[in-house]
């Protein structure tokens, strides 16, 4: 990346929800698809639940998450058809915020961009794949399941900081879920709720 002003500010985009959209319901539609049941019954049994949070923060593997899901779910299908419909869930990028990201005006305010999300090695291997052609507007990506924490703890900000060599308070996220943004608030962080790339830019000029 270009050099620039350690003092500046990093902003942090939070993927899912924000650089990209995604439904957790593509999934358990493509499940019950797959195994001839009916995705209400599978709604009714879903839930993020200990393995699942596990998974973010690469505790477990994804053989061990796939199994836990075919229990959870009481699913009768093989772990190829489990990744497919893990996978079925993303959908288009949000256009107006990468061209505002790609702003030179934008990028002036940034000591650098980067997207933080929390996830697990099979998502964002895919995902990472799947909108490669629009990654390269974020200087890196910081996902849970190589750190090892998930947002919005002090410890996921405190990684990000070091790496980016700033102090925490020089962080500036921006994510689509208010619990995460009232949090990072109260570590210190500057935040804004995602709501469009409009609002965001507005947002940007205050700071």
């Amino acid at each position: 990346m270009p050099p620039r002003d350690q003092q500046q500010p990093v902003l942090l985009i939070d993927m899912g929800g924000v650089f990209f959209s995604y439904s957790f319901l593509a999934a358990l539609a493509a499940w019950a698809d797959a195994a001839g049941v009916d995705a209400g019954r599978l709604r009714e049994r879903w839930q993020i639940d200990g393995p699942f949070d596990a998974f973010e923060r690469g505790e477990i593997s994804p053989a061990a998450y796939l199994e836990h899901l075919r229990h959870l779910l009481d699913l009768d299908v093989d772990d190829e058809q489990i990744v497919v419909g893990w996978n079925s869930i993303y959908g288009t990028v949000d256009t107006d915020l990468i061209q505002l990201l790609g702003a030179a005006d934008v990028r002036a305010l940034f000591h650098h961009i980067a997207g933080v999300s929390n996830t697990n090695t099979l998502h964002a291997d895919f995902w990472r794949e799947l909108y490669r052609e629009h990654l390269p507007v974020l200087d890196t990506v910081h996902c849970s399941h190589e750190i090892g924490v998930t947002k919005p703890t002090a410890a996921f900000f405190d990684h990000v900081a070091t790496v980016a060599g700033v102090p925490r308070e020089r962080l500036v996220l921006v994510d689509d879920i208010a619990e995460v943004i009232d949090a990072a608030r109260d570590l210190g962080l500057r935040a804004h709720l995602y709501q469009g790339a409009a609002e965001l830019a507005a947002f940007l000029d205050t700071l």
